[in-house]
């Protein structure tokens, strides 16, 4: 679909968040409106890196107003792959952020003993 193709290329290549939320859900468009905030409030001094789809294919049970779309792409040399979800609302296809499941989240303890592990591994490399 013409929908995932668009919005991977403003998102990640070339940068133009407000055309990537037209093709997003209210939920997608508020997490780019952070992510922005967060990781990229100097967007202008940003250096371009190669970025280029190769593939993007889109499943759809006939009739549904959802489809899962799997997109292969090269962002600086290295290979991604991103599972992109669509709805179609009001007669147009968008890109919806699907949240990960409680049961596919890191658990507290867990990011507890890999900041613990980080914290051992830095140490040694410091009395070194």
């Amino acid at each position: 679909m013409g929908v995932a193709r668009t919005w991977l290329e403003n998102y990640y290549y070339h940068n133009d968040y407000d055309l990537a939320k037209s093709y997003s859900t209210a939920q997608t468009a508020a997490m780019i409106d952070t992510i922005k905030a967060m990781i990229f409030p100097d967007q202008e001094n940003m250096e371009k890196v190669i970025f280029e789809i190769k593939n993007v294919q889109c499943r759809q049970k006939k009739g549904a107003k959802k489809a899962n779309c799997t997109c292969k792409y090269i962002e600086g040399g290295e290979p991604f792959t991103e599972e992109l979800h669509l709805v179609k609302e009001n007669g147009q296809w968008l890109v919806d952020v699907v949240m990960e499941t409680d049961n596919e989240l890191l658990q507290d303890d867990e990011i507890e003993k890999m900041s613990d592990d980080f914290g051992k591994s830095l140490d040694k490399l410091l009395d070194q």
